[in-house]
């Protein structure tokens, strides 16, 4: 086979939102898609936390807040172009403290936010916790309401990439990569279980999976896998905006009375086993945020590997090899993260040196450096 002029090895939100890029730029993308790799997308709780995740300046600050507004553009041409609607919410999120380390950390943050953003959040005592969502535990005391940081199902969000990049033309190949073939510093060739395919330009794209893949190259790439359970839930009553507590847990109401739990973390895991204890642990929290749940009825259990590396930042750039690229590491904001980053990255691939400026604090050189 022919190489395309870029392959994916890869098929997540990241993978998906770069090879759509490239292809409304009538690029020529093949996209490699196992199962696995999508595992963390379809897992996610699909938050949009742009100023939920970050409690100090941080390079990924700015690109956060940028992706929460170009969800909206993208959530539109998704739609215009498969039918798919993906979910998303103007529900805002209300960040609560777990207890009082977790009151401490809040009100760090709350500073941080409000002299970035004064008019994006507002603290509330307990009286406007229980006037903004009365459904809240008496135990809740302190948090503060972030408006835009809203919300997609990330399940549709990432059905609906799917299907766009097949409209736009991508090959896509439902096989894993086991195996790079290099000569000297290019990439020549992807192998899989049933073939062998020649390549031009390779982005490895896998989450959890790509050090797997990067390290049969050597390439060091200091990240590791963090596995996650969640459930959901179906209850009369829903919060009208995401519950997210500073001890990790997530409450995230969803459309036709669904609601998303989430999210325990397992680093150096991963596994597809979801565990009694890990359930137990995020239903007990939830209870003690909102009491009402007790009622709800469980629809479904499942857990996702998210990739996470050392300093909290994703990878993305280039690799010792001329035509090898990583983007990855995005932990858990790839669904958050995947608009800007399919639109950055993809110019970069295609020579836009400002699109490369904004990406230098992700490059892979900086472990080395």
């Amino acid at each position: 086979m022919k190489g395309d002029s870029f392959t994916i090895i890869g098929g997540g939100v990241i993978g998906l939102s770069i090879a759509y890029q490239l292809l409304k730029q009538q690029q020529r993308v093949t996209i490699f898609h196992a199962e696995k790799t999508t595992t963390a997308s379809l897992a996610a709780g699909g938050m949009l936390g742009g100023q939920n995740e970050f409690y100090a300046p941080s390079p990924l600050y700015d690109l956060a807040l940028e992706s929460r507004t170009l969800h909206q553009k993208i959530a539109q041409e998704l739609f215009e172009l498969t039918g798919q609607d993906v979910g998303l919410l103007p529900s805002g999120l209300i960040k609560i403290a777990a207890n009082e380390q977790g009151l401490q950390d809040l009100q760090q943050q709350y500073d941080f936010l409000h002299k970035d953003r004064p008019a994006s959040i507002r603290w509330l005592n307990q009286s406007d916790l229980q006037q903004a969502e009365p459904l809240l535990g008496q135990a809740v005391a302190q948090g503060f309401h972030i408006y835009e940081d809203h919300q997609v199902n990330a399940r549709a969000f990432t059905k609906a990439l799917f299907l766009a990049v097949q409209q736009l033309g991508a090959t896509i190949i439902d096989e894993e990569v086991v195996a790079i073939e290099k000569e000297q510093q290019q990439i020549t060739y992807v192998q899989t279980a049933c073939a062998r395919y020649a390549v031009a330009q390779v982005v490895l794209a896998a989450g959890a999976w790509t050090t797997k893949l990067a390290t049969t190259l050597n390439i060091t790439c200091p990240m590791h896998p963090v596995k996650g359970e969640c459930l959901m839930l179906k209850a009369d009553q829903l919060p009208k905006a995401t519950i997210f507590s500073t001890d990790g847990c997530y409450i995230v109401p969803k459309q036709q009375q669904f609601i998303v739990i989430g999210a325990t973390s397992y680093p150096l895991q991963d596994d597809d086993a979801v565990t009694a204890g890990g359930i137990h642990s995020l239903l007990t929290r939830a209870f003690h945020i909102l009491p009402s749940l007790t009622r709800a009825e469980i629809i479904e259990t499942w857990c996702g590997v998210r990739p996470q590396t050392i300093d909290g930042l994703p990878i993305m750039g280039d690799t010792q090899y001329s035509n090898l690229f990583l983007c990855t590491g995005h932990y858990r904001n790839g669904i958050l993260l995947s608009a800007i980053t399919g639109l950055l990255f993809s110019q970069a691939l295609l020579g836009d040196n400002t699109a490369k400026q904004r990406l230098a604090p992700f490059a892979l050189q900086r472990f080395t450096i």
